[in-house]
This record gives C-alpha cells, structure tokens and sequence, in this order.
C-alpha cells in the first residue's frame, strides 16, 4: 500500500504511528500539509515524505487519506478533486461532509470510504465507524486495516447512522471526561484531597470501563452486581433516577447528532 494524508495533525499522526507500530507499513507515506513544523516533525519522527501541496503527495499513492478541518475539506478537494484516479482509494476522517460532496468534487469515480475515528486513537484505543460507497469492495479491507492501527472499527450500512456515530462515540470522550471531572470535583467537596479525588475518579472509570469490555455481563448486569440492596451505590443511583440521568443522557445525544447533520447540511 502507498498512502498519503492530506493533513498532518493529531489524527494522521496518530494513524502513520499506529501503522508503525503494528509493522503494518505501507511502501509509501507521504504528508501534505501547509505548516513547515508539521513537516519538521514528521520527517524527524518518521521514514515518511512530507510536501507543502496536496497536489504533490498524492501522486503515485493507492490510498488518499484525507484529514484536514472540515471548513477547509472544499478548498482540498477543489485542489486535488481533478487529479484522483479511479483506481484510488480515498479515506475521509472528516466530520460531516457526506460521500456524495466528496465524490461531487472528483473529477473520476473513486472509491470512497467515510469514517468517524475518535480521540482515543491518539493512545490507540479508538474506535471508529466506517461506511463504504457503492464502489468498494476490497478497498474496504485497506480502509479497515488502516483505521484498526489505532484502534477497533465497526461497519455501517447506511450512512446517516454516522451522525450518531458521531454524537456517541466520537463526542463521547468528553461526556466521559466531564463525568470523571464531576465525580473528583464531588470527593473534593466532601473532604479529599485534589490529588486523591482525582486519582479515585480517574482509576474508577479506568477500571469499570476495563471491567466492562472484559466481562461476559452487559453493563446493566455489572450495574446490579455492584449494587446492593439499600446500600452506598443504590442512594446514589435514586439520586441519578431522580435527577432524569438517562433522558439527560438521551438528550445530550440527540443534540449532538443534530448538530452534526446541520453541519453537514
């Protein structure tokens, strides 16, 4: 495989160190980015060629990987729309522009793949969502192997599903990293250290989310087990119940896969 990204920011770096790490390198990587640090860095940390012009990298390449901000995807694709072949594979992490905008801009019929990585790829313990256009086939195993460097993947049939992709798993992070936040900023108040709160907060989420990938038990099963009759854990819980948490959490995602279809709009 030869590979160009267009873009060389913390997704692509963390994808060109995900295929290195996992001896999985293509013949050719090849960066095109504006910023002269970028470039610095990745030649400096990487066997790779980097280039100012999109134009440039992707010459000789059978898969283009495009990961630029999405306000700056139409100008890219204007660039380098009339110079993909039919016979390339291109690659989008970009959030919100759907395949059809993308395939509008190429002046051939090339195989597109639009995914929805998330921030844990940085660590390679992503996951991502793809879905394929109608002209892919084997392209899908290169796109699938790619995104598996950092991480795990999951296919979609219909490609609406990926703004709640989006909204799930790729602003989930954050809900997660407010949770976490909430939870030590609570302890704090109560009494405990800064420090401990924190270490508390962040091994218990650590080590429940372990728990759960592990298990043979869904999680509302895990839920009960850890659950004792008018215990600790079942005071707390009330409270949530009161306090609506699950619509709370349906609504959070349900906003934010709104958004991202008006963003794509």
């Amino acid at each position: 495989m030869r590979i160009a990204f267009i873009g060389g920011g913390n997704m692509a770096t963390a994808m060109i160190g995900g295929l290195f790490a996992a001896n999985d390198v293509p013949s050719k990587i090849q960066v095109a980015d504006p910023n002269p640090d970028v470039r610095f860095r990745l030649e400096e940390q990487w066997p790779v060629n980097c280039f100012s012009q999109a134009t440039e990298a992707i010459e000789d390449v059978d898969t283009i990987v495009l990961a630029v901000k999405p306000q700056s995807l139409p100008t890219v694709l204007e660039d380098i729309g009339e110079f993909i072949s039919a016979e390339q594979l291109v690659i989008s992490i970009v959030a919100g522009i759907p395949v059809s905008k993308i395939a509008g801009q190429l002046k051939s019929p090339a195989a597109i793949v639009r995914t929805m990585p998330n921030i844990p790829a940085l660590i390679d313990q992503g996951i991502t969502a793809l879905f394929a256009s109608e002209r892919c086939s084997p392209e899908q195993q290169v796109a699938q192997s790619l995104m598996h460097s950092v991480g795990e993947v999951v296919w979609l049939e219909q490609e609406s599903l990926l703004d709640v992709v989006t909204a799930v798993s790729g602003s989930g992070p954050a809900y997660f990293f407010y949770l976490i936040e909430a939870m030590q900023n609570a302890g704090t108040r109560l009494g405990l250290p800064v420090d401990i709160a924190e270490k508390l907060a962040l091994h218990t989420a650590s080590g429940a989310s372990a728990m759960a990938l592990q298990s043979d038990f869904d999680v509302a099963d895990l839920r009960h087990r850890v659950t004792s009759r008018g215990g600790t854990t079942q005071a707390a819980l009330e409270v949530l119940r009161a306090g609506e948490f699950e619509n709370l959490i349906d609504s959070a995602i349900a906003a934010a896969t709104r958004r991202g279809r008006e963003l794509a709009e």
